[in-house]
Formats: structure tokens, C-alpha cells, sequence
């Protein structure tokens, strides 16, 4: 694994880089640590990350600018922002960070995040669900299923590599569904997991991809993603 870290202040990333490696020490995960200070050295790198830590305010530079760069032609690595300033914060979901973390960073957060991140990079293999509908069985990966949508009583499930269609109704696939799926319309399902940011109209996914949330289901949709991301250890 392959992970990045990008910031101009030398003292802060002795520490950061330190608690990365002792958090892939500790879990016994084989990784490589790659440490720049400016967006022009780690585009030009040559080497393809799994994870980017990377300041939101690189001396001059905008890492924001660094971020939209990658994910021109890599839509798979997941970037975690570093800055001082909360008024960035929203800024960074213009480029579909994962997290974003506020200096200072303390080892517990540290370690939520990347707990998340690796989930997400690999996933575990859960025991799949089964749907039936009709004369129709289906084995699911929960791990792998970002949303699940149905139109003219034509279900539609979007995992990362595919979708599978069947006929039927939501219903049939969301009484079986873990916690993590929430109902966010009368023709949605979506996987938490995957939601990286959110409006009054729409869930935004780490794909790039967006599904609906009606207006009845804002508020409570925004309760029960908080309540998510209290559990995984994000907030």
C-alpha cells in the first residue's frame, strides 16, 4: 500500500508521518510512506497512491488544486485533507475527499480514518445476502453495493464494478440490508459508507456518482448519518 503525505511544515509531518507508521505497525499492514512538500513534486512522483494526506494550504499552493489534478486521472485513491482552518473544510468535497482532518490531529481520529479508509479499500468479505423476487435469487455483496435504485418495478443494484437488474421491488432487498443502508427515497437505497458529502437534494458518492434524498428524509437521513459516522469513529 501506498500511502502519501504532503505538507510544508516539517515539525508537523515528523509527527504525522510517526503515527502513520505506528498505525501500520500496529496492524501489521505492509505499506510504503512517501513524504512531499509541495503538489508538484508528488504529481509528478510516478507513483500511484492508495491514500493522500494532503495539506488544504501548501506554502502558496492550494491543495485543492494538487486534489483535482489526481483525480483527473485516478478516481480510486482516497484523499484526506490536513488544514488549520475549518472554513475549508467544505471546499474539499469539490474533489470527493474521504475526510478531512483539523490540526491538530490526535492518533484516535488518526486511526478512525484509516480504519474507514482500508474497510473501503478492503472491504471484508461479509456473508452476502440473499434477495428473492419472483422466480429471481440473487447473492449480494453488501461490502460492494454503493446504492440500490428501482424503476418501473425494475430493481437496479450499482456496486463498484457493476450493476444487476431484477425485477421487483425495493422491498425485496431492503428488509435484509445491514444498518449502513438507508432509505433516502421512495426509489433509493444507498450504502453510507460511500456518501462523502451532502445537500438538500442530493447524496454525493465517493464514485462520483449522486442519488437523490427526498425532503421528507433530509433531517432524519442527516440524523442517521451522523449516528453512522459517530459509530465508525469519524466524528
Amino acid at each position: 500500500m501506498n500511502v502519501f503525505l504532503c505538507d510544508d511544515q516539517a515539525e508537523f509531518m515528523h509527527g504525522f508521518a510517526n503515527d502513520l507508521k505506528g498505525y501500520f505497525r500496529n496492524r501489521k499492514i505492509s505499506f510504503r510512506l512517501f513524504l512531499f512538500t509541495d503538489g508538484t513534486n508528488l504529481l509528478c512522483s510516478g507513483i500511484v497512491p492508495d491514500i493522500i494526506f494532503l495539506d488544504i494550504k501548501i506554502g502558496k499552493e492550494s491543495g485543492l488544486i494538487t486534489a483535482r489534478k489526481i483525480r483527473e486521472i485516478n478516481t480510486r485513491t482516497k484523499i484526506v485533507f490536513l488544514t488549520a482552518y475549518k472554513q475549508y473544510v467544505f471546499q474539499s468535497f469539490d474533489v470527493d475527499a474521504s475526510h478531512y482532518l483539523i490540526k491538530p490531529v490526535s492518533e484516535q481520529k488518526l486511526y478512525a480514518v484509516l480504519d474507514h479508509l482500508l474497510r473501503q479499500l478492503n472491504p471484508l468479505k461479509e456473508p452476502p445476502i440473499i434477495v428473492r423476487s419472483g422466480q429471481t435469487t440473487l447473492c449480494v455483496s453488501c461490502s460492494d453495493l454503493l446504492y440500490v435504485e428501482v424503476n418501473n418495478k425494475t430493481v437496479t443494484l450499482h456496486n463498484k464494478n457493476d450493476i444487476t437488474e431484477f425485477s421487483g421491488k425495493l422491498e425485496a432487498i431492503e428488509t435484509n440490508l445491514p444498518a449502513r443502508f438507508y432509505r433516502c427515497h421512495r426509489s433509493f437505497i444507498v450504502n453510507m459508507d460511500y456518501v462523502v458529502r451532502f445537500d438538500k437534494m442530493d447524496l454525493h458518492l465517493a464514485n462520483g456518482e449522486s442519488v437523490p434524498v427526498s425532503k421528507r428524509k433530509y433531517q432524519d437521513f442527516t440524523r442517521a448519518f451522523l449516528r453512522h459516522m459517530k459509530k465508525e469513529g469519524l466524528l
